[in-house]
C-alpha cells in the first residue's frame, strides 16, 4: 500500500492522507476521483468519510459500494516501482496478469485466463485504458502518469459489457489539470536497467490545459544468447529476456463553461526487444538443458524479436444538463502492428530448429454514450456503445529443410512399422499381446514382437534419414540394395557388386533419395515406397516456412441500464441489466508452404525425362485451406445487489451476476463451426469496514460458475504430426475467500495483508495432450489454493526530510500439478512446481520542499528463482521442451525532481 505524505506536514498529517488512500485500495473500491472539492473541512479532519468514488459509473459514497473492486494508486505504483500490470498483480486478490509475451499478455482473474494467440477469440476479462476497451494485443502498456488502476473482480457484463466475463481492468491516466507541474525522474539498476520518466502539466489559458508524458525503458537480458548461427550474421541477436519498451501520451482539456469540458488525448507505444525466451530443458538444449538457470542458452531463432508499434486517439465529451442529469460521450480510434518471432525449440541443433512468428495488423473503433441521474432517492446510469475491430493476423511456422526432414524421417518410420505390424499380425494371426503371447510365450507382447523383427531386418527407427548409416541400413532392409546398385551400374557410377554402404550413399549425393521420392519407371519396380516428401541432404540450410493467414471483421453493440434505489437511509438494492450483440467474420487461408521445392537429380532426369522438374512438397503441420466463416451470438447479462450499512463504519451486501463473452473462432484449425460463448454466473457476499478507527477491512466470498470457458491447449491429434495451440471448452466451478486489511499500528506504521483462499472443480473434455495421448473426459480438483501479500509502510521521523520504508513478502502457492493431461516432460522438471516467494521493498526520502526525492530498492530480494512456463509447440514433436524463467535478485536506485 503506497505512502501519501504532504512533506511539509507533520507525521499525523501524511497518516491521515495515508488513511484515506488505504480506504480507496484496501476497501477495494476504485475509478476515484479525489479533488480538493471533495474533501470539506469535516473531511479533512477525518479523511475518511466524505471519499467519492465512480466503480458503478457514478459518484458515491466510498462506504456505500457494493462491488468487489481493488485499486492500485499513483503513489503505491511509484513505491513498487512498477510499470506494468505484472507489477502491481500482487496487491489485489484474485487479479494476475502474466505478461511473458508483451504482445500476447494474459489476465487471470479468479483463476481463470484467456487464450491469446486467438486473433479469432477475445479475452475472458475486459481491459480498459482511459474509458476505452483495449483488445488482446493492446492490452499490455507501461504506467506513464498513471493516476491509478482499477480491477472489478467478477463477471461485470452490465456496466461494463463486451467480454467482461470475469472482470474488468481499468487504466485511469491523469487528466490535464490547471496547476503548472511536471517532473523527471530516472531509474537505475540491475542488468543494466535505465529508465527515464517525463511530465509536464501546462494551462496554456484559464480553460485550456495540456499534459504530456513519456517514458523510456531498456534493460539487457537475463541470459546470454550464444548461439551465433550464419543466418543471423549483422542482424541484432537479443539476449534472453532483454527488454526496450517507450510510451508517450500528449492530452489536452477544454473546460467550455462550468458543466461542459472536453478532452482529447493521442498515445503512443514502441516496443521492439528480445522474443519470449525459450530456456531449452531438454538434452539437445545448451548445458544437456541440466538446469533452466544458466547463464548461457541458444537460441538460434532467424531474426527473432517482439516489437509493437501502437497509436490511439481518444476523445471524451463531459456535460452536465442541472444538477440531477449528466453524460458522457467516448470516441476512439486505435491502431496496431505487432511482431513475436520466438524460438520454438530452445536449441542450436539444426535439425530441431523451429521458430513461430504471430505477425498482426488490426485496428478498432470504439464510443460509448453514457447518461447519469441523480435523486434523492435514485442513482441512474444508461448508455450504448458500439465497437468496430478489423484484424489481421499471420501466423508463421518456420523450420529448417534440416528439421523438415527429421520430421518426415519420423513419418517414414512410422509407415515402415506399419507394414512391419501388418506382417506380424498377419504371420500371429490378429494383433494383440495375447496373440503374441500363444506364438513366442509369456511376457512377449505384440509391439515387442513387432520391434524383434524390424531389428532382425535392420529396421530400428531411423534418427534421421541424412545420416548415411541410418539410410543405407534401412534402404537395405526395405530390400531395395539390388535395385539401387543395379540402377546406380547402369547409370556407370558404380562396378557391379559394390555394396550399398553409407560411403556410398554419401558419394551419390540427393541420387538416393531422389530415387525413393519419384516415380521412376524400371528403376526400383512396381514395389517402391513412392514418398514424393523425401529429399536429400543437399538441400539442408535453407528454410521452409508454413503459415496461417487470417483476417476477421467483429461488431459489437450493447444497450444497458443500472439503478440504484435507496428503499431506506441503510438499505439499497441496485438491478442492472445489458443487452450485447456481436458479430464476427473470419476467414483462413493456408497456402503451400514457402520451399522452391526439390528439382530432381539431374541423373534421374536422363533416366527418366520429364521428371527433373522442380516439385511442390505438401505442408507437414498445416494443411492447405481457403475458408470463411460468420456467426452472430446475443445475450442479455444482468446483477441484482442489496446492500445494508449497519453503521456509518460496517457494510454488508450480497450480489447475483451474470457475465457474458461472445464465441469465435480458432485461427489455427479453419471451421465452419464456430466455438460456444462462454458465460458466468457469480454470487457474492461482502464486507466492507473501519474497524476501532484504525483497521480498514474488506472481505468477500464467492462461488462462480464458469460455463465453456475457451481455454488454450497444446494437443497433437493422431493426424496431426506436431502439437498445435487448440481452443478447448471447459467448465469450472470456482469458490473463494478474499480480503484486504490495513491496520494502521502507530501514526508511522501501517500493516497490510492481501490474501485469497480459492478451489476449482474443473470438468475438462476428451482430448489429446502435447504428446499425443488421449486424455478421457475428467473433472480436476485444487482444493484450497493460497495466496498473499504482506506489507510494512512506515515513515520514521529523523527531523529532515520524510523518510517511506515499503516492504512487501508474496507467497503464490503453484497448483500446476492439478492440470489434466500434465504431460511427462513436465512432471521432469521439479522448478515447474516451486511456489512463488518473493520479497521486495523500497526505503526513500524526499528532501521538506518535496521536490527532490532519492529512492533505493530491491526487487527478489531473496533470490527465488522460478519456471515460469513450460512447454513449446516442439515438446513432443522434436524432444525439445522449454520454458521462460525469472529474473533473480535486482536492486537499483531512483531519483526524482518535481517541479
Amino acid at each position: 500500500m503506497a505512502l501519501l505524505s504532504q512533506k511539509n506536514h507533520s507525521i499525523l498529517s501524511k497518516q491521515k492522507n495515508l488513511v484515506a488512500q488505504a480506504i480507496i485500495s484496501a476497501l477495494a473500491i476504485s475509478p476515484l476521483y479525489l479533488t480538493a472539492a471533495e474533501l470539506t473541512t469535516e473531511a479533512k479532519e477525518s479523511a475518511i468519510e466524505v471519499i467519492t468514488v465512480t466503480a458503478q459509473k457514478r459518484v458515491q459514497n466510498i462506504l456505500k459500494v457494493p462491488v468487489t473492486v481493488g485499486t492500485v494508486s499513483a503513489d503505491e505504483i511509484e513505491e513498487s516501482g512498477s510499470i506494468l500490470l505484472s507489477d502491481i498483480d500482487k496487491f489485489i486478490p484474485g487479479f494476475e496478469f502474466s505478461d511473458g509475451n508483451m504482445t500476447q499478455a494474459g489476465v487471470t482473474m479468479r483463476g481463470v485466463s484467456s487464450p491469446n494467440i486467438s486473433v479469432g477469440g477475445d479475452p475472458s476479462s475486459a481491459t480498459f485504458y482511459d474509458d476505452v476497451y483495449m483488445p488482446r494485443a493492446a492490452q499490455n502498456v507501461v504506467f506513464s502518469d498513471m493516476a491509478r488502476i482499477e480491477v472489478l473482480k467478477g463477471p461485470q457484463g452490465t456496466l461494463f459489457g463486451r467480454n467482461a466475463a470475469m472482470g474488468v481492468v481499468n487504466m485511469v491516466p491523469n487528466s490535464p489539470d490547471s496547476e503548472f507541474d511536471g517532473f523527471i525522474k530516472a531509474t537505475l539498476g540491475s542488468d543494466n536497467l535505465q529508465r527515464y520518466e517525463g511530465m509536464i502539466n501546462i494551462p496554456l489559458t484559464d480553460s485550456f490545459y495540456m499534459r504530456a508524458n513519456i517514458l523510456t525503458n531498456n534493460q539487457d537480458g537475463i541470459v546470454e544468447n550464444i548461439a551465433m548461427p550464419s543466418w543471423n550474421e549483422g542482424t541484432k541477436v537479443w539476449d534472453l529476456g532483454q527488454r526496450a519498451h517507450n510510451a508517450a501520451r500528449l492530452s489536452i482539456l477544454w473546460d467550455i463553461s462550468e458543466t461542459t469540458n472536453f478532452q482529447l488525448s493521442y498515445d503512443f507505444d514502441d516496443l521492439e526487444q528480445a522474443p519470449p525466451m525459450a530456456v531449452g530443458v531438454s538434452e539437445y538444449a545448451y548445458n544437456g538443458g541440466k538446469t533452466p538457470f544458466a547463464d548461457k542458452a541458444e537460441n538460434d531463432i532467424r531474426v527473432g524479436v517482439e516489437a509493437r508499434d501502437m497509436y490511439g486517439i481518444t476523445a471524451k465529451l463531459n456535460h452536465e444538463f442541472n444538477n440531477e442529469l449528466s453524460m458522457k460521450y467516448v470516441l476512439s480510434y486505435r491502431d496496431w502492428q505487432t511482431v513475436n518471432r520466438e524460438d520454438e525449440d530452445g536449441t542450436a541443433n539444426i535439425t530441431r530448429y523451429f521458430d513461430t512468428s504471430n505477425n498482426e495488423d488490426s485496428d478498432i473503433l470504439y464510443t460509448e454514450l453514457q447518461f447519469n441521474y441523480v435523486s434523492d432517492k435514485v442513482n441512474a446510469v444508461a448508455g450504448f456503445s458500439y465497437s468496430k475491430e478489423s484484424v489481421s493476423q499471420t501466423t508463421e511456422l518456420n523450420l529448417t529443410t534440416d528439421t523438415a526432414a527429421r520430421l518426415i524421417t519420423g513419418d517414414l518410420n512410422n509407415q515402415i512399422n506399419g507394414l512391419v505390424s501388418a506382417q506380424v499380425a498377419q504371420m500371429l494371426g490378429g494383433n494383440t499381446d495375447a496373440h503374441a503371447e500363444a506364438a513366442f510365450g509369456p511376457d512377449v507382447t505384440f509391439d515387442g514382437a513387432v520391434q524383434t523383427l524390424k531389428s532382425s531386418m535392420g529396421l530400428d527407427d531411423m534418427d534421421h534419414m541424412w545420416n548415411s548409416d541410418d539410410w543405407s541400413r534401412t534402404l537395405i532392409g526395405l530390400g531395395y540394395e539390388d535395385q539401387i546398385i543395379g540402377a546406380l551400374v547402369g547409370l556407370g557410377i558404380v562396378p557391379p557388386g559394390t555394396p550399398l554402404t553409407p560411403e556410398l550413399i554419401e558419394m551419390t549425393g540427393n541420387l538416393t533419395y531422389d530415387m525413393i521420392s519419384t516415380e521412376l519407371p524400371g528403376l526400383v519396380g512396381s514395389e517402391q515406397i513412392y514418398v514424393p516428401e523425401i529429399f536429400g541432404p543437399g538441400y539442408g540450410g535453407q528454410f521452409w516456412q508454413e503459415s496461417v493467414n487470417n483476417t476477421g471483421e467483429f461488431t459489437n453493440w450493447g444497450v444497458y441500464a443500472d439503478v440504484d434505489y435507496s428503499i431506506t437511509d441503510k438499505w439499497n438494492i441496485i438491478g442492472g441489466l445489458r443487452y450485447s450483440k456481436d458479430e464476427k467474420d473470419f476467414t483462413w487461408l493456408i497456402p503451400l508452404n514457402d520451399f522452391s521445392g526439390i528439382p530432381v537429380n539431374q541423373v534421374v532426369e536422363m533416366m527418366a525425362p520429364g521428371l527433373g522438374n522442380s516439385e511442390k512438397i505438401n505442408n507437414i503441420v498445416f494443411p492447405e485451406a481457403n475458408l470463411a466463416a460468420s456467426d452472430s451470438w446475443d445475450q442479455v447479462t444482468g446483477r441484482l445487489v442489496t446492500s445494508y450499512q449497519l453503521n456509518d463504519d460496517h457494510m454488508i451486501f450480497g450480489s447475483y451476476s451474470t457475465g457474458y463473452k461472445s464465441g469465435g473462432y480458432d485461427s489455427l484449425e479453419p471451421s465452419m463451426e464456430s466455438f460456444a460463448p462462454e458465460t458466468t454466473t457469480d454470487y457474492e457476499l461482502g464486507y466492507k469496514a473501519i474497524v476501532w478507527g484504525e483497521v480498514v477491512a474488506n472481505i468477500s466470498g464467492y462461488l462462480l460458475e464458469v460455463t465453456d470457458l475457451q481455454s488454450s491447449i497444446n494437443s497433437k491429434t493422431p493426424d496431426s504430426p506436431a502439437a498445435v495451440p487448440t481452443i478447448m471448452s471447459i467448465d469450472k466451478d470456482i469458490t473463494g475467500i478474499e480480503l484486504d486489511i490495513r491496520w494502521f499500528a502507530t501514526d508511522s506504521l501501517t500493516l497490510g495483508i492481501v490474501s485469497e483462499i480459492r478451489s476449482t472443480d474443473t470438468y475438462t473434455p476428451d482430448f489429446y495432450n502435447g504428446e499425443g495421448d488421449f486424455i478421457e473426459a475428467q473433472k480436476t480438483s485444487v482444493d484450497a489454493s493460497l495466496n498473499y501479500t504482506l506489507m510494512v509502510d512506515w515513515m520514521p521521523e529523523f527531523g529532515v526530510g520524510t523518510t517511506n520504508f515499503h516492504v512487501d513478502y508474496v507467497f503464490l502457492e503453484n497448483t500446476n500439478a492439478s492440470q489434466a493431461g500434465l504431460e511427462d516432460y513436465k512432471k521432469a522438471v521439479p522448478e515447474y512446481f516451486k511456489d512463488t516467494k518473493n520479497l521486495n521493498a523500497r526505503l526513500s526520502w524526499s528532501n521538506d520542499d518535496d521536490n527532490l526525492e532519492f529512492g533505493l530498492w530491491g526487487k527478489n530480494l531473496l533470490n527465488e528463482r522460478y519456471m515460469l512456463s513450460l512447454g513449446g509447440l516442439t515438446a513432443d514433436l522434436l524432444g525439445t521442451p522449454h520454458g521462460r524463467i525469472n529474473r533473480g535478485l535486482e536492486a537499483g536506485i531512483d531519483i526524482k525532481y518535481t517541479f
